[in-house]
């Protein structure tokens, strides 16, 4: 019994599986070309009786000439009232036409001067900022040019006292002669202690420098918070 149950278990399985699967749709695979007789059917339309096209195309030539009827004879009723007087309200259409035409022109007019009008306001708006402008870079370049002009002036009067290629020794006496320092030190106070001016010829030996001997904060204040003659400065 257990033999049998185990060799009829695959076959239950397949059969199961067989039930589950849809069944496919009856026709022609996607993959497929069109068939034939779809592909080269031509569709033949009947004849038609020949009292069957003799009734549409009389159909066809009375409808023609009913609107050709119509026509003429509405153009004869519209000439009958404008004869019979009744053209006054075209003549009225007419004239509010040629009114309206007017006065569009009339405000086309008004417009064109409204916007001269303010087109020249901006113009002249525009014209007094860039005169204004101008005025005040012409008032700038002229305030630099007499500052500038000082300048020269004065550059030309210390021009004077250059050193130049012919005046070179008498300005290296005259530097000799008129030694100015600008050296100083301050102490923790904040006092100022100008160096003496230089020795033109050192007398003697120089002495050495030693430790903190000659430190301008440990001698006795001399020239405090005394700059340069001014002579000497220049």
């Amino acid at each position: 019994m257990l033999l049998n149950r185990c060799l009829l278990s695959p076959a239950s399985s397949n059969s199961s599986t067989l039930n589950r699967r849809r069944t496919p749709k009856p026709g022609k695979p996607p993959i497929l070309p069109p068939a034939k007789k779809v592909l080269y059917k031509v569709v033949h339309p009947p004849w038609m009786k020949p009292e069957d096209v003799k009734e549409l195309l009389w159909r066809r030539h009375t409808y023609n000439n009913a609107v050709v009827s119509l026509r003429k004879v509405f153009k004869k009723e519209i000439e009958a009232k404008e004869a019979a007087g009744l053209g006054i309200e075209a003549q009225s259409e007419k004239d509010d036409l040629n009114e309206l035409i007017l006065e569009n022109e009339r405000r086309n007019n008004e417009a064109a001067l409204k916007r001269e009008r303010q087109e020249k306001e901006e113009y002249e708006k525009m014209k007094a900022e860039f005169l204004g402008y101008i005025e005040k870079k012409l008032s700038a370049q002229a305030q630099n040019a007499k500052e500038r002009t000082v300048e020269v002036k004065k550059m030309i009067e210390e021009s004077q006292n250059f050193v130049t290629k012919e005046n070179m020794d008498e300005k290296l006496k005259e530097a000799l002669e008129n030694p100015v320092v600008f050296d100083y030190c301050i102490d923790l106070h904040g006092n100022k202690f100008y160096d003496p001016l230089p020795m033109k010829y050192v007398e003697g030996t120089p002495t050495r420098q030693k430790s903190r001997a000659f430190d301008r904060s440990l001698v006795r204040p001399r020239n405090i918070e005394k700059p340069p003659p001014a002579s000497a400065a220049m």
